[in-house]
């Protein structure tokens, strides 16, 4: 699947600034452009990243890419004293995940017994749709998606197969997780060595009506195989969505590897009926700062570019309150940027005076 990307590239790499100040970033991204961009400009990126970087000293960000970078080496035909480290790496990913896909698989078989249809949704979703195989990308947790009315019925279903909440929170009948999902986690144990998470949704995006764009999730879902199991995953396009919803909140820098999953979910939209409803969908739930956002960093980084017409509409969209407070995302335009910070402003007094009053 990754091989494919080309047909979104220019055929050059960008070209970045790797002695300014955000150097390290900037290595991640030529990184990032040797493990997924076609021919010479991988080559031209792996020499370049390979020169300057010690293989022995990477942030976390660049060994995550390593698992992905290692097959476009070898696609390629490249020849390095680096390969065999970078195998390593790639197998101890394969292996780690074959590892979490079986123990996924005994989740969705418990949710499936108790009559809860779950939607894989997060890095298992995009490691199972998106990736070759299970080696190219690590998988950190484990995140689904539940329909709203069967959030207690799952909560006790995680909780009978050993799953455990570290807060004493339980959500009220029909509440829905607005802001975050429900933590899961399990005591390590020798038959559970890797000890992931789970997170809990059982609503996504934010919109009227909402029991309507709830359901909508799941006549959109793709039925795919993980392991043994049949399940369902979010379609591309509201993978790329929910992806977006991660972009820069609360001013926390996006770990590289986002880029990587998003230029996989680029290219699995291949009808122009994809691409209006990405657009459509992004203005419904009020994400359109971090679509627009994320499409500029990937022309910038990885030169892909999304239909001619695509950047001109979101850009042309008006930007609700909501977004301007919920995301750090309008330094490119410096009135949106006065105009996110005079509100964030006047919500803290509002909270301020609320509280004062209040006591």
């Amino acid at each position: 699947m990754v091989n494919s990307i080309s047909k979104f590239t220019i055929g050059t790499i960008p070209t970045l600034n790797i002695f300014s100040p955000s150097s390290s970033l900037n290595m991640q991204r030529v990184l990032l452009q040797a493990a997924i961009l076609e021919k010479q400009s991988a080559l031209e990126a792996w020499q370049q990243w390979r020169n300057r970087v010690d293989i022995e000293k990477l942030d976390s960000g660049s060994h995550h890419l390593l698992s992905l970078l290692y097959p476009n080496l070898i696609r390629h035909g490249i020849e390095d004293s680096h390969l065999s480290r970078l195998k390593g790496v790639y197998r101890r990913t394969w292996y780690a995940n074959q590892l979490l896909v079986k123990s996924f698989g005994s989740i969705l078989q418990g949710l499936q017994t108790a009559g809860i249809r779950p939607l894989v949704i997060g890095e298992m979703a995009l490691v199972s749709t998106c990736y070759s195989d299970y080696g190219y990308r690590p998988l950190y947790g484990f995140d689904l998606l539940v329909p709203c009315p069967q959030t207690l019925t799952a909560i006790d279903t995680l909780q009978n197969l050993g799953w455990t909440i570290p807060s004493s929170y339980r959500p009220q009948s029909g509440e829905r997780l607005w802001k975050k999902p429900l933590y899961f986690c399990q005591p390590k144990s020798p038959d559970n060595a890797l000890s992931v998470s789970i997170n809990l949704h059982n609503h996504l995006f934010r919109g009227e009506p909402q029991t309507y764009i709830d359901e909508q999730l799941w006549t959109n879902a793709v039925s795919i195989q993980i392991g043994n199991f049949s399940t369902f995953v979010l379609s591309p396009v509201d993978q790329l969505l929910h992806l977006c919803l991660k972009n820069n909140r609360e001013q926390k820098q996006r770990p590289i590897y986002w880029l990587a999953d998003a230029a996989l979910l680029l290219k699995a939209l291949s009808e122009e009926s994809d691409w209006v409803r990405l657009v459509t969908q992004a203005q419904r739930y009020e994400i359109v700062l971090p679509l627009r956002y994320l499409l500029s960093e990937l022309g910038e980084v990885l030169n892909l570019s999304p239909p001619t017409w695509v950047l001109p509409s979101l850009n042309q969209m008006a930007i609700s309150y909501y977004e301007l407070l919920a995301y750090n995302l309008a330094s490119d335009r410096k009135l949106l940027l006065l105009k996110a910070q005079l509100l964030r402003l006047r919500q803290r007094w509002k909270q301020l005076l609320v509280g004062d009053f209040q006591r």
